[in-house]
């Protein structure tokens, strides 16, 4: 309205004639909002508002064309500087600005170069003001932007949809960078944000911010914080909140969904766990019940054969032997099932004691550390299960364990000199390995080609340690 006024005013006063170049300038370069935030354009502003009011400077050709570059450079930068439905106002603003700006620097030229193109210049720059009218009247009255926003909202929500997704995705949506999303969560006092920390409400129009609740089942579930100008258009303003409301219900089913997989890890773990316990109270059951036993009849009938002679003494005899072989099968089979020495010692230990009866020779470099019942016994049995491997399949000449404990992970290298060409994905030994290890939050990595061995490495995370010593053990 200011810009028709004095648009017309030059009629009245020949010192008027272009007092209408500032509120003009002032629409392009604070559409559609009205709002000017950057102290540039606020000086570029003002510096069109002291162009028009002084004829003089509006007659200059090189100031026109010095405030028109500025005009075009204000209005790009605020187009580039802004996001979502803000953005393609902006759009229709910078054309008007190139519109006009071209119409008076094709007057400035001409008269620079005396060419004598003053009523053509003149009637260019009334075409390129109603255009620019027209289209930006155009624009409010059934511009498609606000659709835009709400469907590049909804693609952006679907996306991705973590919380600080949405904060994103709204605010390129309003145009509005700062933009806050607030939340009710369950056995929290008040309003907190996507990482969980309290968010105050601003009361009322507190600073040109002003707050959208968002309800389902007549309930406030979030609180949009925004521009008091971003939802001003009621359809956006109904749309935004109508995505926010299935965004944060999206939200909850992934958290849901998380929750979920938790509780299926931790169902996992229970069971490696409560598999260990149970090998090892049926490794102490063996030990204390039938080997106990078997160790006790072979004495009584070592004893006895000492009072016999003959072909007695040499049943007797043979049948010791039956015995010592069985408790050594039973020894064995228990150690298979969960060794003694893992959980009485620890792993150094356990692995000494495997290491020597492996039918190849191997050098250990075991942490002293002690970890976790489950994590030592996962270890033992990928050293285990390796050694097997090398000397049945690979028919290695050497293999080298490497146990160590990192900042957070306990480590299990083990690497043989065999024929390699292992594949985890066709063997149930490293396939059941491999599903203990993710049960534990563990991986395990298998580099076998052929002809260059096979490569181990298993890991497990632990508590965050800043003590660790480890040591040599000799093959």
């Amino acid at each position: 309205m200011l810009a028709g006024a004095t648009w017309f005013a030059g009629d009245l006063s020949g010192a008027l004639v272009y007092a209408h170049r500032g509120p003009l300038v002032h629409v392009l370069l604070s559409y559609p909002g009205g709002r000017v935030r950057s102290r540039g354009v606020v000086v570029v502003i003002a510096a069109a508002y002291a162009d028009g009011l002084v004829p003089g400077a509006a007659r200059s050709a090189w100031l026109t064309v010095a405030l028109m570059a500025a005009v075009l450079v204000a209005a790009a930068w605020r187009y580039q500087t802004a996001g979502g439905v803000e953005r393609r106002a902006r759009a229709v603003a910078l054309a008007g600005a190139l519109t006009i700006g071209g119409a008076l620097a094709f007057a400035a030229a001409a008269r620079l170069s005396g060419a004598g193109a003053d009523a053509a210049a003149l009637w260019a720059y009334y075409v390129a003001v109603t255009v620019t009218a027209v289209g930006m009247t155009a624009d409010l009255l059934w511009g498609r932007w606000t659709r835009a926003a709400v469907t590049g909202l909804v693609i952006d929500l679907g996306a991705r949809h973590e919380p600080r997704a949405l904060r994103s995705a709204l605010a390129r949506a309003v145009g509005d960078p700062r933009l806050q999303v607030a939340y009710r969560v369950a056995g929290a006092h008040g309003w907190v944000d996507e990482t969980g920390g309290p968010v105050e409400l601003p009361a009322g129009d507190d600073a040109g911010r002003r707050v959208t609740l968002v309800h389902e089942a007549g309930s406030a579930v979030a609180a949009l914080i925004h521009d008091s100008a971003a939802l001003a258009d009621r359809e956006l303003a109904a749309s935004v909140a109508a995505a926010a409301r299935l965004a944060v219900a999206n939200v909850g089913m992934q958290a849901e969904i998380v929750a979920r997989v938790r509780e299926v890890e931790s169902s996992r773990r229970r069971l490696v766990e409560a598999g260990d316990d149970e090998r090892r109270r049926l490794g102490e059951e063996l030990r204390a019940g039938v080997e106990h036993k078997l160790s006790a009849l072979s004495d009584r009938f070592a004893a006895l054969a000492a009072t016999r002679d003959g072909e007695a003494a040499v049943a007797l005899s043979r049948l010791i032997a039956e015995l010592e072989e069985a408790r050594g099968d039973l020894r064995r089979f228990g150690q298979g099932i969960h060794p003694r020495a893992l959980t009485v010692h620890g792993l150094g230990t356990a692995l000494t004691e495997l290491a020597a009866g492996a039918p190849v020779p191997v050098t250990l470099v075991v942490t002293e550390r002690r970890f976790p019942s489950t994590h030592e016994a996962a270890a033992y049995f990928v050293c285990s299960e390796a050694l097997a491997n090398a000397a049945k399949y690979a028919a290695a000449s050497q293999v080298d364990i490497t146990v160590l404990a990192t900042r957070d992970r306990l480590v299990v290298r083990v690497a043989d000199s065999g024929a390699g060409g292992a594949d985890a994905a066709r063997g149930s030994g490293l396939r059941g390995l491999a599903d203990r290890l993710e049960a534990l939050g563990g991986t395990l990595s298998v580099d076998s080609l052929p002809g260059a061995g096979t490569r181990l490495e298993a890991a497990l995370p632990i508590a965050p340690s800043e003590h660790s010593r480890s040591e040599t053990i000799a093959p």
